[in-house]
């Protein structure tokens, strides 16, 4: 899946500068004004670390090897208000593999790794999308999202992006798609549709996004996930620092304490 949310902006507008090594001085991903206008915002909405040529070629069959045809629930605990670690919701998550069979089997393969367990909402964009996806333990996100290249050893660790699938359902409000950064680029980040972006004004059908996994229970509480930080984030660092980056710089990002399968 490739392209921007905006209608009529370019694919290569949306990848990160960034060096495939994920220096953290080198991978500045930030809105610095909050009421940046709509457009400048959402050019940065759906963008993921970009790997280059770091990793070997994608074997299709070995991602295929992990798909499923059976359904499967997901549930995420989730602290909405950083100051009070007591109150916790739930989202409730359908996964479809007979919508996106890769996609459903990497989100299951991550949710069992615990990938996303401690992982905030680190991109909210009212009327928009939801994102996460950065693991709070950046071993993880050295594995998953980008590879120390100086190390020959760490690199025979690092996963494969997945191939890009064709979309079945669409980007409908509540549903889940993997972001991308071009083509075969989807990893570890997931945004939720807010509100119905098949079709205008974001157009996230006819770019590519193909949804694997739709809410069917807590889509309440979406209303509540934090959005003051809208998408100043910078994807580089967080990978980099995982959990420290996050609690120093953004404390108060909504977290998703677990995730399990149920």
């Amino acid at each position: 899946t490739t392209g921007s949310p905006v209608a009529l902006v370019s694919r290569s507008s949306l990848k990160l500068r960034s060096s495939p090594d994920i220096l953290p001085e080198q991978n500045e991903d930030i809105v610095t004004d909050a009421v940046t206008s709509r457009r400048s915002v959402l050019n940065r909405s759906l963008s993921t670390l970009a790997v280059g040529s770091c990793l070997p070629a994608f074997k299709a069959n070995a991602e295929e090897s992990l798909a499923t045809d059976q359904p499967f629930t997901v549930l995420f605990t989730i602290q909405l208000d950083s100051t009070k670690p007591e109150e916790l919701s739930e989202l409730e998550i359908d996964c479809h593999p007979d919508w996106a069979p890769g996609a459903a089997a990497r989100f299951k393969e991550l949710v069992e790794l615990g990938f996303y367990k401690d992982s905030p909402f680190f991109r909210v964009l009212p009327g928009f999308i939801a994102q996460f996806g950065i693991s709070a333990d950046p071993a993880f996100n050295k594995q998953w999202m980008y590879c120390d290249t100086s190390d020959k050893e760490a690199v025979k660790l690092c996963k494969q992006p997945l191939p890009d699938e064709p979309r079945k359902v669409p980007n409908k409000k509540g549903t889940l798609s993997f972001a991308s950064s071009g083509k075969n680029s989807r990893r570890t980040q997931v945004f939720i549709n807010l509100v119905d972006n098949s079709g205008l004004p974001n157009f996230l059908d006819g770019q590519g996004f193909v949804p694997f996994a739709r809410i069917v229970r807590g889509e309440d509480i979406l209303k509540k996930v934090n959005d003051e930080y809208k998408g100043n984030v910078s994807q580089g660092k967080a990978a980099y620092y995982g959990k420290e980056y996050f609690e120093k710089v953004f404390p108060r990002l909504s977290v998703i304490r677990d995730a399990k399968i149920l």
